[in-house]
């Protein structure tokens, strides 16, 4: 005789829709976190990039660099750091742009421009902002770039 088992041994579309409504669920409650946490590490890079390019154009400066003025200039898309005394009268094949979030506004001014040997340039200060959260950059007169301590 033929021994047939009583019970198969396999996964019935029941557990299987089971596991995929657990699954679900768990996904659903995770999504509200990893956007909220994308967010905040796509502000923290804008506001770390725009740091930094402001720097490193007042860097390109103190060391008078091609013997000129360095300077940033703001737009929607980039940031672009130029060799001149303005942004319209620049060394354009001296450009370095660099890729920003749009989802973060910037205000402040669109152009700032460093002194070539002493870093000088008008006092500024930037504002970092997604909607939530907002810090500031300041820019002094002698061209320090700095962070304000709240």
């Amino acid at each position: 005789m033929l021994d047939i088992k009583k019970y198969s041994s396999g996964i019935t579309l029941i557990e299987i829709l089971i596991v995929l409504g657990i699954a679900a669920l768990l996904l659903g409650a995770g999504a509200p976190v990893a956007y909220n946490f994308y967010y905040q590490a796509q502000f923290e890079s804008e506001y770390s990039l725009l740091f930094s390019t402001l720097q490193q154009a007042r860097n390109l400066s103190l060391v008078n660099h091609n013997k000129s003025a360095h300077g940033v200039y703001l737009e929607s898309e980039t940031f672009i750091t130029f060799q001149g005394s303005s942004f319209a009268a620049r060394t354009a094949s001296q450009d370095r742009e660099f890729p920003r979030a749009t989802q973060v506004t910037i205000s402040g001014p669109v152009e700032i421009v460093f002194a070539a040997l002493s870093g000088e340039t008008s006092s500024s200060t930037f504002s970092v902002s997604n909607g939530d959260r907002s810090r500031d950059i300041f820019v002094n007169a002698e061209g320090l770039v700095y962070e304000p301590n709240y």
